[in-house]
């Protein structure tokens, strides 16, 4: 009788236990099923010198350039270009992806990212001129850090800002084109609601000022719902929308 009683004590304080996984701050242990995006831009679809369905040119002159498969905005105007595209989203998490190339000879260079939230949300911007990634919002930059930057290269560009006990943690990712992504955010920060003055609500965003008189150009977008799970999905890439960019 008191074997059994000890082996249902036992068991008693295994079973609760073992569902659970540990996971540092960047990996996530288990299977996991690949997100599909809430919206993307659909630039292979796209008829030259147009600009893709569902998508909204708010500043600046662009169009797509349908040989080389790419969505760029033109240099004259010049003016701090701003695109928007798929649904707004309203106070809950969200991440973009993009990729894209801001060409210029010289010391005189072009700068581009990728936003949240529309104008009253966050934006991620590489500053070609100063080799720096920039944090944004409302115009006011919240966070630098030093990042080589070569304009004949392409990069890809992640943006998350998710709820944290009832604030929000805004991250950023950068890196090569035809490169690994990287484990970790490269630049952070924690935006306390009651600083935001303005709720979080608006579509996801690409930017663009192309100060080096060359056009500059995005070769995909994707926004996500939350965070997102890098893993290949061969239903996502034949449909078009890609579930993530690796």
């Amino acid at each position: 009788m008191k074997a059994c009683l000890g082996l249902l004590l036992m068991i008693g304080f295994v079973v609760p236990v073992a569902p659970m996984v540990w996971a540092d701050e960047e990996e996530v242990v288990g299977e996991e099923t690949p997100k599909k995006p809430l919206a993307f831009i659909d630039i292979g679809n796209s008829k030259e010198g147009s600009y893709p369905g569902g998508s909204t040119p708010v500043e600046g002159k662009w169009w797509v350039d349908a040989n080389a498969s790419i969505l760029k905005i033109e240099t004259e105007p010049l003016v701090e270009g701003w695109f928007e595209f798929g649904p707004e989203i309203r106070e809950k998490g969200a991440t973009i992806q993009a990729a894209g190339m801001a060409p210029g000879e010289g010391k005189i260079r072009s700068r581009m990212g990728v936003g949240l939230f529309g104008p009253n949300g966050f934006q991620l911007r590489l500053v070609f001129a100063r080799n720096e990634i920039e944090l944004v919002r409302r115009g006011r930059v919240l966070g630098v850090v030093s990042f080589d930057l070569e304009p004949k290269e392409s990069y890809r560009m992640e943006l998350s800002i998710l709820e944290d006990e009832g604030n929000w943690m805004i991250t950023g990712r950068v890196w090569a084109d035809e490169t690994d992504r990287p484990l970790s955010f490269i630049i952070s920060y924690k935006a306390f609601k009651a600083e935001l003055l303005f709720p979080l609500a608006g579509r996801a965003v690409l930017i663009a000022t192309p100060f080096s008189g060359e056009p500059v150009g995005f070769l995909e977008a994707s926004v996500f719902d939350g965070e997102i799970v890098m893993k290949d999905d061969e239903d996502d890439s034949e449909s078009g929308a890609p579930a993530a960019i690796e």
